[in-house]
């Protein structure tokens, strides 16, 4: 069983270890609430049974809700899992629920919007859409208490990935502003521990994407045309799955200098505006 850890009244994780070969060594199911409960993503769909099990534990097997932040396997895996034995009403963002037909056929979540609200008794949860990381990517704010629960989005460990073709920074960097404007006092996202200053984070977050940015221009300047190339010189030293994440964040960040006119590609060279 993985590790539970109880961080404020109502608001409890469940940390399972990744399958081997996955990049983030694991993975939090967040459960809110004294009854009624809401569950928060689900893990991969290695671990199922253990988060079946765990929230049968907590709730005394009387689950309310499943809200799913976007449909990436560590987030997704368990969900159909769930459903089939709480009966859990589930939600997602419209673009997120086609892309979870394909992994997950039998579910079936209700469209949420953003700003659109879901209820667990007396609290009220804002649907915020934070798109980037994944193209309907939800947040989801719990403004009487401050707390966000953030998905991929803020990630105290390590940045986010972001990039094609899915990915789009451009949109990224919008939600990390739309966080900040929320001024949360925690955020509990779907890896590592809880961000507890979260402004500051996210400015640091900001911050990195920034200097990437310009360490991504400085290669173009100097003739260096593809994202391999440029992984080559900015990761040194790093494992081949890590350079291999690292291309195609770097993707990522010349796609968004494609949308700004500030960088064309020809083939599979990428070469600043003229």
């Amino acid at each position: 069983m993985g590790t539970t850890e109880i961080h404020e009244d109502g608001v409890r994780t469940l940390r399972v270890d990744s399958p081997p070969g996955s990049h983030m060594k694991n993975v939090l199911v967040t459960l809110v609430g004294e009854g009624p409960y809401i569950l928060i993503d689900t893990g991969y769909p290695e671990c199922a049974n253990e988060v079946v099990a765990w929230v049968a534990s907590e709730t005394g097997g009387s689950l309310d809700t499943l809200l799913l932040t976007h449909h990436h396997q560590d987030h997704l895996g368990g969900a159909e899992a769930i459903v089939a034995v709480t009966g859990a009403a589930t939600w997602a963002h419209p673009i997120e629920i086609e892309l979870m037909k394909e992994r997950a056929p039998s579910l079936a979540p209700a469209p949420l919007e953003d700003k659109e609200i879901v209820r667990l008794g007396e609290v009220e949860f804002k649907a915020v859409f934070t798109p980037g990381h994944s193209p309907g990517h939800l947040a989801f704010w719990c403004e009487a208490r401050r707390i966000l629960f953030g998905g991929d989005n803020v990630l105290m460990e390590t940045s986010t990935w972001v990039g094609p073709p899915r990915g789009n920074l451009r949109d990224f960097l919008a939600s990390l502003e739309v966080e900040r404007a929320l001024a949360p006092r925690v955020i509990y996202s779907g890896h590592g521990p809880p961000v507890e200053d979260p402004v500051g984070r996210i400015d640091a977050l900001l911050h990195h994407r920034t200097r990437r940015e310009g360490q991504v221009l400085e290669a173009l300047a100097a003739g260096v045309e593809t994202p391999e190339e440029m992984a080559a010189s900015i990761y040194r030293g790093v494992g081949e799955k890590t350079m291999r994440i690292g291309t195609a964040m770097l993707a990522g960040h010349l796609e968004k200098l494609i949308e700004e006119g500030r960088v064309r590609r020809e083939g599979v060279r990428y070469l600043l505006a003229e």
